[in-house]
């Protein structure tokens, strides 16, 4: 008896220090993560004109989500270009400390709007007789400048190009904090139909995907077997394809929930830096991370549901560039999460290294 009493007495202490020293962990990690520098209202005010599936019934079509644009990026400038703190406040001397180069300063170097064409917004490229349709999408925290050279490009040689401006880019980061990866494949759905109403029928229509983007065109892809509404891509390009996160993502969440129990804003973000780059977020809200670990969970089911079903026979061959030392994409992960288990006929990976590519058709 006594040594099982003496054997309690240790697994108790040893789970009473286990768990001080977990909880002297967390408060460690939260101290430093809220030690980060200040929110500014870029990083705060939540604009109420993005799109969002409750919108849906409002917007019912790519004009309507423009036209929705529109009144976006109007209150971007009404309520963070222009918001009292930053205009009069004691705000203002730290959120322009880096001077000329605030993205949410009017006439700034890195002010988006202080150029001829705002890449930050959604465009059309319509020549007079298209060979072609494309459809770009842009990556994480990103926005269509991203993909505006090869835009023109694809514009120059013949094609109607839509550079689609995902819900929850080219604003202000407060943007991600509450956008869902459901929201942009709705507007792909819309930029796909309005792609395709606009060409002839006997001419073909790709999409092209950068990171996040890429994982939304082969998203749309898959739904569009089954839903036959949708108008199919004749084939997908996809540009260091987000097919794939480390499976630590789904802790990552937790970090923006304990800021919500302790009242920690700055909790929400993973980063937070200075918005000196015009077109794309410095700063990084752990959401973002999140609905990127949520779609590829969603490809993940949808390409098992398949598997069981009629297969992905009808899918749109594939071209997917990967470069083997992207700290953010696997390429084993792109082969084994997505070509290896595609069934149609004409994919091709092309792999870059440090000083050499190779290309494979699968």
């Amino acid at each position: 008896m006594k040594l099982v009493r003496f054997s309690r007495r240790v697994l108790h202490g040893t789970l009473l220090g286990m768990l001080g020293a977990f909880l002297t962990a967390v408060a460690v990690f939260v101290y430093v993560l809220d030690a980060r520098p200040d929110l500014h209202p870029w990083h705060t005010v939540v604009l109420q004109e993005e799109f969002s599936l409750d919108k849906q019934a409002q917007v019912q079509d790519l004009d309507d989500y423009l036209a929705l644009e529109d009144r976006l990026f109007n209150e971007l400038q009404s309520r963070i270009y222009h918001h009292p703190l930053l205009v009069t406040g004691p705000e203002r001397k730290t959120a322009v400390q880096f001077s000329g180069l605030n993205r949410f300063e009017n006439g700034s170097l890195a002010d988006p709007t202080h150029y001829a064409k705002n890449w930050n917004r959604s465009y059309i490229l319509a020549p007079e007789k298209p060979r072609g349709g494309v459809l770009l999408l842009h990556g994480l925290s990103d926005s269509p400048y991203s993909l505006r050279q090869l835009a023109q490009t694809l514009y120059r040689k013949g094609y109607y190009v839509i550079g689609l401006r995902l819900p929850g880019h080219g604003t202000a980061p407060s943007a991600l904090l509450h956008i869902h990866w459901e929201d942009m494949a709705a507007v792909v759905r819309l930029a796909m139909r309005h792609l395709a109403a606009q060409l002839p029928s006997d001419v073909p229509v790709y999409i092209t995907g950068y990171s996040m983007g890429a994982a939304q065109a082969v998203n749309y892809s898959l739904d569009a077997l089954k839903d036959k509404s949708l108008p199919a891509a004749d084939a997908l390009v996809l540009i260091s394809p987000a097919i794939a996160v480390p499976p630590i993502a789904a802790l990552a969440i937790w970090q923006a929930r304990l800021g919500v129990l302790f009242g920690l804003e700055k909790l929400a973000w993973n980063s937070i830096g200075p918005e000196y780059d015009p077109y794309k977020y410095n700063s990084f809200a752990v959401n973002a991370g999140d609905q990127m670990y949520r779609l590829t969970q969603a490809i993940n089911s949808k390409l098992d549901a398949l598997a069981e079903g009629h297969g992905t026979r009808g899918f749109p061959p594939s071209l997917a560039i990967v470069s083997m030392v992207d700290a953010t994409v696997s390429a084993p992960a792109v082969v084994s999460k997505l070509l290896d288990r595609l069934e149609n006929p004409g994919n091709q990976l092309v792999l870059f290294d440090i000083n050499r590519h190779e290309s494979l058709s699968l």
